[in-house]
């Protein structure tokens, strides 16, 4: 009878922990204000390595923005029960004189924008990544953006108020941002 109650306590902790690697770790991580029950709920922005540790997903962030920004801050989003979540992101230039935008970063570990995006076809352009990942590039004028699917996650990499390019250019520096990505 013992070693029955063992075993059970055993499963218990495998399924409470399996359970905890699937759900948002917010434990030092506050709200921001929301109305009990609504959905998304945001919360306050923290670093960026605080954000890895309380993710249940591995957000593929850039190892290469094409200029010097400032340390950015992470937005965690959750759409339902700390298992649907959005992380945003944003890299400011430092030198902020310029009218050659900046970029942000929107990841969603369920189907959301982009899903929407391509499913409405709202793009101009597919390309291929240097994974071989199929990636979706749209013009706006004063912003471009590029946008894929990876395993379970939507990415919607962004190039805003970016006055000072060409959409060549916008092109060009997002796909080697998203491939900076992998």
């Amino acid at each position: 009878m013992r070693k029955a109650g063992v075993v059970a306590a055993g499963l218990l902790l495998t399924v409470l922990a399996s359970c905890q690697g699937s759900m948002l770790a917010d434990g030092e991580m506050k709200l921001d204000t929301h109305k009990k029950g609504h959905y998304p709920r945001s919360y306050k922005p923290v670093s960026i390595d605080k954000a890895k540790d309380a993710l249940p997903f591995k957000a593929q962030l850039p190892e290469a923005i094409p200029y010097r920004y400032e340390k950015p801050k992470v937005v965690i989003m959750d759409w339902g029960e700390k298992k649907k979540l959005q992380l945003e992101t944003e890299y400011l230039r430092k030198d902020e004189k310029s009218e050659k935008g900046f970029i942000a970063l929107k990841i969603f570990n369920h189907k959301n924008l982009v899903s929407d995006l391509i499913k409405q076809k709202k793009y101009e352009d597919t390309l291929e990544l240097e994974d071989g990942t199929e990636a979706y590039f749209a013009y706006f004028g004063n912003y471009a953006e590029l946008f894929w699917l990876e395993d379970e996650e939507e990415y919607d990499l962004r190039h805003m108020f970016a006055n000072e390019y060409s959409e060549k250019q916008l092109k060009k520096e997002l796909v080697k941002i998203a491939n900076s990505m992998k």
